[in-house]
């Protein structure tokens, strides 16, 4: 199952199935969103971790994560092949990525039998923006020399 294939190809067969089948009730649709978010956290390659689901038979589970500027998108992908390929239905399945820079993106499609039902997953995960060092505010001189203020309360 890891490899994946071309986002073209994979959404012509998509289309196919969407066609020929109907889409998994809302709670095979859930069981699958708790799965998929307790398996990319557990890979330890995601900082946060989102998963939805929406009315789309194109994303039926959406889901978003992010993770650190030291992790690289292949390190990525495969966490995200790999948390699929728990979850995806035994008797068909397919996928593909998209991965750019700080950037990678799952599309993918399952069946659980033959005329059954099916289940469609998009997945996006970004490079967190690495923490900026923060800059001293540099104060005017009457500024600094302004004595604090004070509230005072009175009963």
């Amino acid at each position: 199952m890891l490899g994946g294939m071309n986002l073209v190809a994979f959404q012509s067969l998509r289309n196919g199935l969407q066609l020929n089948a109907a889409p998994a009730t809302s709670q095979v649709r859930r069981v699958l969103e708790v799965g998929l978010h307790a398996e990319l956290l557990a890979s330890g390659v995601f900082d946060v971790v989102e998963v939805g689901s929406s009315d789309d038979a194109d994303r039926l589970v959406l889901g978003l994560c992010t993770y650190s500027a030291g992790v690289s998108e292949g390190e990525a992908r495969w966490a995200i092949e790999r948390a699929w390929s728990a979850l995806a239905f035994h008797h068909w399945e397919a996928h593909a990525f998209l991965t750019d820079e700080g950037h990678v993106e799952l599309q993918a499609a399952t069946l659980d039998r033959p005329g059954g039902r099916f289940v469609t997953v998009h997945l996006v995960a970004q490079r967190a923006e690495a923490p900026t060092a923060s800059v001293p505010i540099q104060r005017r001189a009457h500024e600094e020399a302004a004595p604090p203020l004070a509230l005072a309360y009175s009963a």
